[in-house]
């Protein structure tokens, strides 16, 4: 028996189905299906309203939270977080960042804009000098936008530091 278009369940029947369905997985094909009706599709923001409302406040039970924690949680790679993460949220860099900013009286120290967001930038490549990580002295104070006009910003730092290498070789290799 098909259904007209545009028909509407009645409040009861909707009830049932929500009930008949409680406690039971989706099939993965069901999954799928629905994910590719979803795509290209928008939703209203009175939609995007109601979802942020009934999400907002939400709290998760202990036991929920505890099933998210290490090698229980979905996204869980054999606890391989990288170094320089760990070294990026630690305690000592963000004193070390703190120092920064306070010594340049939160001021980006080329083009002199006072606050809003900064970044403190590593002179020399926190990567390629870990001797120099928590050094005040090579650290500065920068706006975003200087700090993206740096040679060792985001993809530029790899080519920073294979010309670094070939300059390191060369000096090597020269005798120097």
């Amino acid at each position: 028996m098909s259904r007209k278009k545009g028909f509407k369940h009645s409040h009861d029947t909707r009830m049932k189905i929500s009930m008949s369905s409680k406690g039971k997985k989706m099939p993965a094909s069901m999954k799928e299906k629905r994910r590719i009706q979803s795509i290209g599709k928008t939703l209203s923001e009175e939609t995007k309203r109601r979802i942020s409302e009934s999400l907002t406040g939400r709290k998760l039970s202990r036991e929920h939270i505890e099933k998210l924690k290490g090698e229980k949680c979905h996204r869980w790679r054999g606890g391989i977080t990288p170094n320089n993460i760990k070294i990026r949220n630690s305690i000592e860099y963000k004193l070390w960042s703190k120092s920064v900013f306070e010594r340049d009286k939160y001021t980006c120290v080329w083009c002199y804009k006072i606050g809003g967001s900064l970044n403190a930038d590593h002179i020399k490549p926190f990567s390629l000098f870990p001797e120099l990580r928590f050094a005040i002295d090579n650290g500065r104070t920068l706006c975003i936008d200087c700090h993206k006009k740096t040679e060792t910003y985001g993809n530029k730092k790899k080519q920073f530091i294979l010309l670094a290498k070939k300059q390191a070789t060369m000096t090597v290799n020269n005798g120097g």
